[in-house]
């Protein structure tokens, strides 16, 4: 385990802080496109069924900032231990073209309202190039048999491949309904998964996909956190969600017999649990699933508790216990997991306090004249 943390920690290291870097830098300059191209979202309005709870017009495509400085992450610390991904580099490249495809469809989402079927036929595509390039849930561990593994048939690990990445997708643009909500969620989950890639020695491109989406969010955070001066739009989320759902196949879901496939999919379960119960509720009152309405976890605690920033906190921190209770399944190292756990909360509480400190001292951010 050590000799693994010594291995990963400069490619860790750089990739997510050029992340963060890069996105916070990239921010400023998006903001000013959006405003340009009138690329904003209008607070208190309809959509859908339900109605948009942030105030004023607020630009809508940071996802563009969140994948420049993802690539920028990537492209920079591959470059610090090449030997580390040499064998993965299809497979990055795989998550690269379908993360910046999601991306593009979010970006035209956001600017003219995709219909439904377009989106998904678009998603699928992004989950066929993992499949076609090995990205796929091929084997699971083996608790009922003298194997190690338990191999799934082609087929059927196509299917639940492509079903996983276009799903989550799904669930992670969900789960973006408040400022800071999702991308808090994201690198939660990412710094959580990233604790649970560094046990083993062949999880190099993993790790560097980890650490740069951790550092991406984060950097994101910095100006989404409430209230937000950027949000990031369908391009943001499908790109996360997306992302996540493509390093959980790559480097969480293949495990050894020691770890338990059930990790990966704990730390992921809150947006999972989201569109499940959203889905349901649709359903029952006879409603389409996709039409957007305030029916949310994250509505209906926000309805209880009065608070906006409240219910993010709190659903922050019940992805911070899922990724914890994911950790501990997984058998991580109580000190890599106590060092995660602090980092992670001391990352997120000095982002969103680097928000608060700045609308105090120049108050909200200005909307389009």
């Amino acid at each position: 385990m050590h000799t693994n943390l010594v291995r990963y920690l400069p490619l860790a290291t750089v990739s997510f802080v050029t992340a963060l870097v890069a996105v916070a830098y990239f921010v400023p300059a998006v903001r000013r496109f959006a405003f340009s191209i009138n690329a904003v979202q209008q607070g208190g309005g309809r959509h859908g069924a339900g109605w948009r709870v942030h105030q004023g017009e607020v630009p809508n495509i940071g996802g563009i900032a969140i994948l420049g400085g993802f690539l920028v992450a990537l492209l920079l610390g591959s470059v610090v231990r090449p030997s580390l991904i040499d064998s993965y580099r299809v497979e990055l490249l795989a998550v690269v073209l379908g993360g910046s495809l999601m991306t593009l469809v979010g970006f035209i989402d956001d600017m003219w309202d995709v219909p439904p079927a377009m989106r998904l036929a678009s998603q699928f595509v992004a989950a066929g190039i993992l499949v076609v390039n090995g990205v796929k849930i091929d084997f699971i561990t083996n608790y009922f048999g003298n194997s190690g593994y338990l191999f799934i048939p082609e087929t059927v690990a196509i299917i639940i491949s492509l079903i996983w990445v276009v799903g989550f997708t799904n669930a992670f643009n969900f789960i973006d309904g408040l400022d800071g909500l999702s991308s808090g969620i994201a690198a939660i989950s990412s710094m959580s998964l990233l604790a649970v890639a560094l046990q083993f020695p062949d999880r190099g491109a993993t790790v560097l996909l980890l650490a740069a989406l951790a550092g991406a969010a984060l950097g994101f955070l910095r100006h989404n956190f409430t209230p937000a001066a950027i949000i990031m739009g369908d391009s943001g989320a499908y790109m996360l969600g997306y992302v996540l759902a493509a390093v959980s196949i790559l480097g969480a879901l293949k495990v050894t017999a020691a770890v338990t496939v059930v990790a990966p999919i704990l730390i992921l379960a809150l947006p999972v649990v989201n569109i499940t119960q959203v889905t349901v509720r649709r359903f029952t009152r006879g409603e389409s699933p996709v039409l957007a309405s305030n029916d949310h976890l994250h509505d209906l605690i926000r309805q209880r508790s009065g608070s906006k920033r409240l219910t993010v906190i709190l659903l922050w921190l019940a992805t911070l216990a899922l990724g914890t209770f994911g950790m501990i399944l997984s058998r991580t190292p109580p000190l890599l997991m106590y060092l995660t756990i602090i980092t992670t909360v001391v990352m997120i509480a000095g982002a969103s306090m680097l928000r608060l400190v700045e609308v105090r001292q120049h108050g909200p951010p200005p909307v389009a004249s």
